[in-house]
This record gives C-alpha cells, structure tokens and sequence, in this order.
C-alpha cells in the first residue's frame, strides 16, 4: 500500500469516527413540556358509534386538543357484548395515532372467570413489546381488584421486567385501596428486585392518598432499599404530584441517604414531567453532594447540575451534559496535544487525564450495594431511539480514545493494546466491589474500543510525521 493511500486511509477513518460520534451525539427532538393544555383544564366530549366509545378532550373553542398529561387527545374504546372493554386505541388532536408514554399505542384486553390478559399494541394492532420488557400483562382479579401480574414476552415466554421481577403481588384494605406490593419471581414466590426489597407497604391519609411507603424483604423483614432508606414520607403538590420526598431509617426517622442528602424537593412541568429535583438535609437546609451539586435539573434526556439557589452550575459536568458534542471536539483536542507536544510534556499530559478517568470513573460517586450488568450490548435497542443511551455509549468510547493516543505516544509499542482493557476490567471490578457505580460489559467493550481508535490515530499521524521529516527534499537551482 503506497503512502498516500495508507494517509488517505487514515484520514477517511478519523473523519468517520468524528463524525459517526457527532451524529449519533445529535439531540432528540425538543419536546416543551410546558405547551399546550393539561387534561384539567379542558372538558370532555363522547361519542358512541355502535361498539366504539369515542372520549376526547376539547378545548375551551370546542376543538378536539391534546391534552399534554395525558399523552393524547382521545381514546377509543371498543366493546364486548357484555359492555367489557376488549381493546383501546389512542389518537391525537388530528386523529391521528399516538404512542402514550412514547412505549403503546394501544391495549387489547382478553377475559375469563379469574382474570384479564392486557396486551400493548403497535399502530397496526399488533402486540408490541414495551421499553420494561414484556408485551402481555395476565392479571388475576377477584371482586374487580386485581391481585396478580405476570408478565410475557411476544412469544407467550414470561419474562423478567427491567426492575428484575416476573410478576407482583397486591394487597388491599377493607375500602379497596391498595397497602401493599409484593415482587414474584417466575414461580410466583417473593424475590429481591434491582431496588433490593422484595415487597412495598404504602401509608394513606384520610383520602386514601399514599404518603409513605416501607420496603420489606422476601420474609416480610424491614429491608434496606438502594438508597439506603428503609422508607419515605410524601408530601404533595396542588396537581396530586410528589413534590417531597424524605427518607427514612429503619426505626422511621429522617435520615441521610447513600448520597448524604435527607430530603429531596421536586418540581414539575405542566405535563407532569420531573423537571428539577433540590436537596436537603434533615433540618430542611440545602445540602451539596459529591461533585458540588444542590440539586439536578432534568434537560430533555440529560441531567444538569445546580447550585445552592437553583441555578445551573458552571463545570465540567453540564458542558458535556449540556452539549454532548463537546465530548468529541474536546476528545480531539486533547489527542492533538498528546501528539504535538514534546514527548516529555505528552507524558506528563497521559499521566494526568489517567487522573481524569479515576475520577470519572470511581472518585466522588456515591457508594451503593453491588450492581451488576453482564448483558453485551444491552443497550442495542435502544441506540438509536434514545438519545441518552447513545450518549453513554459516545462517552465511554471517547473516555479512552485520549488515552490510547497518548500511550502509543509514549510506549511506541503494540502491546499497549491490552492497556485500555486492563484498564477498564479493573475499574468495572472496583465498582462491582465498592457499589461505585455499575459494573457493565458494554463499558468495559467501549472503553477498549476507544483505547484502540486513540492508539490507532496515534500510529497513523506519527507515521506521517515519520515519512514527512524522512522525505528527501527538493532543492531548487536559481
């Protein structure tokens, strides 16, 4: 292979990879949560059309309108001879079909003497599977409650939801409400979900309105939820939202999170999306956790950090979240350096952004039990939908391409390879160890690959270099 193929090579894979990240780190449509009418501020409007029930919601103006709450503007309902709903379908103002929660478009309902099978529906009708994991709810009723769930998957499988249950268990009190939830396994026996309880026991007000709940064990014992709470106290909003959370230790008193704060105080859209989250200790002041932060304020599929009155911090961590591209054009940057710079100061400039990934990484995050995810590529379905999977997936992979640069940079040498994989390997096994974080093969996937492009982009400029200074020149004869 001539020289200038091998540059031309190298260029086209740079500018792929550049531009592959950029691409992908490009934002989801914006979304104004704050737009348009909420369900109680519009009236409602039925109609029958032989076994269609048409509700919609209208406008002051009497037009059909979206309710922004909601998720649509109506829903058809058909039924059976016997007046039971066998499937519902949702539309919006233009009557057109529209996923609610962006997860179903629709639910078809199956009956018999001891229950009901709930199945979710694409735009055609046909089942679908949801972004928790199964596409079918069988649920056991008795006196028009419903007792058990168990969950399927497309192919009439049970299958493990993404809290790490197949199923729960309901109990109810003499008015009917719900006290209390049980989380079931495939043979229907309690089991430990990814939150670490096995069972939820709720406290009402006189209205029936839950303002506490107690997490139990598979034994019924108080257990310690991820957080470190054995409860939480609620507080609510004019809207009926939870705009206050205050964590509970095992004899029932306020007490400091994993993460230091006691209280967290929400605020929310007008749709009822989360939008800022501030926390507190157990004497209601502002409390800093571990990279300075009073408080998160959710940006579309990001969340950026705040200070003690509210406002958005400026630091390294909302740049990145904030502009998401930011993590290449300062990844390139960064490798530009390690290649330019004396070897000497390319050392010193390695050294440091190792420092860098430690922190990233393990240092000022906050300590947890063990969590696990051995799943390759698990994030493969949602890829491409969701713009904050890919920013994962970006970030992990741009993490080690500096790195992988400026150890060739230093070494020269092929088996620094294997350095982005140990490298990653230990730091997955430290937060499996300390709970600092989860530990994950698709990290330990990206990490690696990333390491090999900074290596690989260090290889193909210093081989330029190389045959540039080597290259005889021409002189000219006046």
């Amino acid at each position: 292979m001539s020289a200038n193929l091998k540059r031309g090579c190298g260029i086209l894979l740079i500018a792929s990879v550049v531009l592959l990240s950029i691409l992908a780190l490009l934002p989801d449509a914006d979304v104004d949560h704050d737009a348009g009418y909420t369900s109680s501020e519009l009236s409602i409007r039925e109609t029958v059309d032989g076994s269609v029930t048409s509700t919609s919601y209208v406008n002051p103006g009497g037009v059909i309108t979206d309710a922004i709450d909601m998720g649509y503007a109506t829903v058809c309902r058909m039924r059976d001879d016997n007046g039971r709903v066998v499937e519902e379908r949702y539309l919006d103002a233009n009557g057109d079909p529209v996923a609610r929660y962006g997860d179903y478009y629709g639910l078809s309902y199956e009956y018999d003497e001891t229950g009901t099978v709930i199945t979710y529906l694409d735009t055609e009708g046909n089942p679908v599977k949801r972004s928790d994991g199964y596409a079918t709810i069988v649920r056991t009723q008795v006196d028009g409650r419903a007792y058990d769930d168990f969950y399927y998957d497309l192919n009439g499988q049970q299958v493990q939801c993404a809290g790490g249950y197949y199923g729960l268990h309901r109990e109810f009190n003499t008015e009917g409400q719900n006290i209390s939830l049980t989380f079931l396994d495939k043979s229907g026996h309690a089991v430990c979900i990814s939150s670490d309880c096995a069972g939820v026991t709720y406290q009402r007000d006189e209205n029936g309105t839950v303002v506490g709940e107690q997490y139990a064990d598979a034994d019924g014992n108080p257990a310690r939820s991820s957080l470190g709470q054995y409860g939480e106290l609620y507080q609510h909003n004019e809207q009926g939202y939870i705009s206050q959370i205050t964590y509970l230790d095992l004899d029932g008193n306020p007490a400091p999170t994993n993460a230091g704060y006691t209280i967290l105080k929400r605020t929310y859209h007008r749709d009822g999306t989360a939008d800022t989250d501030m926390y507190f200790d157990a004497n209601g002041n502002p409390k800093a956790l571990s990279k300075g932060q009073y408080g998160i304020k959710r940006s579309g599929d990001v969340n950026l950090l705040l200070d003690k009155n509210g406002n958005i911090m400026l630091c390294v961590d909302n740049l990145l979240n904030g502009f998401p591209c930011m993590v290449v054009v300062i990844g390139c940057v960064v490798c530009l350096l390690m290649i330019v710079l004396p070897k000497s100061l390319s050392v010193v400039l390695t050294t440091v952004y190792i420092a860098f990934i430690l922190y990233e990484t393990l240092m000022f995050r906050e300590s947890g039990d063990a969590r696990t995810n051995l799943i390759l590529f698990s994030y493969a379905g949602k890829f491409l939908k969701e713009q904050s999977v890919r920013v994962g997936v970006i970030n992990n992979i741009w993490l080690f391409i500096p790195l992988g640069t400026g150890l060739y940079r230093w070494f020269q040498k092929r088996w620094v390879l294997l350095i982005p994989f140990v490298m990653s390997v230990a730091i997955e096994t430290t937060q499996y160890i300390t709970g600092l974080g989860i530990a994950e093969f698709d990290d330990v996937f990206g990490n690696t690959m990333g390491g090999w492009i900074g290596v690989l982009v260090a290889y193909i400029i210093m081989m330029w270099h190389s045959e540039t200074v080597s290259r005889p020149r021409r002189h000219s004869i006046l």
